[in-house]
């Protein structure tokens, strides 16, 4: 049986600013999309997996039901099955019942969602949905209880059996790190053995685990949003969705095409022109006004510079839209020479300023901190926010039982 495995598709985004850019990339989701469905039409593929975040809101306009649901249509036509964990995002009250969009599409034999909960005693009980020989399990998004739940799972799992698994995670530590409900390595290692795939996703850019350089057979695969959620910060250019063969155990990525983004560095050593300057450095990108392009300004001089009107240049000159990201470089106060760049970020100067506390160096709480921001900012989860905040001020009391 061959398996397509994706995940935040992020169907309905529409980002903030311009109404033509508002649209363009509103559409771009839904297009990345349907490309991936008749990728998977084209490979034969039977089962569709989406680990989550399919829809980038809970709540659904008329016009992002009738896309999706159309294109959903063209899987359901071809004999292959969708099956959805939710995300974040997405993640609706398993009891909504037919206020939820999950009961819609349910309704329609459009979709299948697979998910969990726990019971009152605190066991916890697993949907299943078998197809052929394979047991697909769903996990969701269990949030800072990630551990717990893949624990109690992997108690479950018969591994004589074929299992696939669905999670909205990542695995902790490196540049997922800022995310909330990532699950550890140890807890992931559970699974190694009684699954032959684990779905993941939750990091915008494509991995697996254990890596592809360290000789063992990866069981842990992300593949990435489909398009670029946050322009800025995603790390691949990379964009698509992995292929699994549950009889050979052998996968591929499936690449498709997202708008195209574009990363450059500008330096600016003196503030006289900055402006003329970039823009005739600009017009030499030759860019189409259908491109996102993000600059890396490296400011030597520590001069300010205004952002937002050199992102109208970039606008002006072609791009559908620009973002600027200041980079200060320290110079030497003895030789006069440059020793290496300052704070580029808001994060890395709450790091700094943090490190200087009395007791607090080298602590977490700036990786907290940007945590927080994030949970508030991407999956406005109250109760996840509200843990981790609990967790910070054990951290500054240092005893929780004050």
């Amino acid at each position: 049986m061959k398996i397509l495995h994706c995940s935040d598709t992020h169907l309905g985004k529409r980002p903030f600013g311009t109404e033509k850019f508002s649209q363009k990339r509103y559409e771009d989701y839904f297009k990345v999309f349907d490309e991936l469905v008749e990728k998977a039409i084209k490979e034969k593929v039977e089962v569709f997996m989406v680990a989550g975040d399919l829809f980038d809101k809970r709540e659904l306009t008329p016009d992002i039901l009738g896309r999706s649901e159309e294109i959903f249509r063209k899987l359901s036509e071809k004999g292959i099955k969708l099956l959805i964990t939710e995300g974040n995002h997405d993640n609706s009250n398993r009891y909504d019942g037919i206020d939820s969009w999950l009961h819609y599409l349910e309704e329609r034999k459009l979709a299948r969602r697979i998910s969990y909960y726990k019971e009152k005693d605190n066991t916890y009980h697993f949907d299943v949905e078998k197809i052929g020989d394979i047991n697909f399990y769903g996990l969701g998004f269990p949030g800072f209880n990630v551990d717990n739940v893949v624990t109690a799972l992997s108690d479950k799992l018969d591994s004589s059996e074929k299992n696939v698994v669905m999670i909205h995670t990542a695995i902790g530590g490196g540049d997922a790190s800022v995310l909330p409900g990532l699950v550890k390595t140890e807890s992931l290692k559970l699974l190694k053995d009684k699954a032959i795939y684990v779905a993941g996703g939750h990091y915008h850019s494509k991995a697996v685990y254990p890596g592809e350089k360290s000789g063992e057979r990866p069981f842990f695969f992300i593949p990435g949003s489909t398009e670029y959620w946050n322009v800025l910060n995603e790390r691949d250019s990379v964009k698509g969705a992995y292929i699994f063969d549950t009889e050979t155990l052998e996968y591929s990525f499936v690449s498709l095409h997202p708008r195209k983004r574009i990363k450059e560095q500008f330096v600016i050593d003196k503030n006289e022109n900055v402006y003329e300057d970039f823009e005739n450095w600009v017009q030499e990108l030759n860019l189409t006004g259908e491109e996102l392009v993000v600059v890396e300004a490296k400011i030597l001089d520590n001069s300010y510079i205004n952002s937002r009107e050199m992102e109208q240049i970039l606008e002006r000159n072609g791009a559908l839209k620009g973002y600027i990201v200041p980079v200060f470089i320290i110079k030497g106060a003895a030789e006069g020479e440059y020793t290496g760049e300052g704070h580029s970020s808001t994060e890395e100067i709450e790091k700094a300023i943090i490190n200087q506390w009395n007791g607090f160096s080298g602590s977490s709480l700036p990786e907290s901190f940007k945590e927080l921001k994030e949970i508030q900012r991407e999956s406005l989860d109250s109760k996840l926010f509200l843990d981790l905040f609990d967790k910070i001020l054990e951290e500054v009391i240092g005893d929780e039982d004050k």
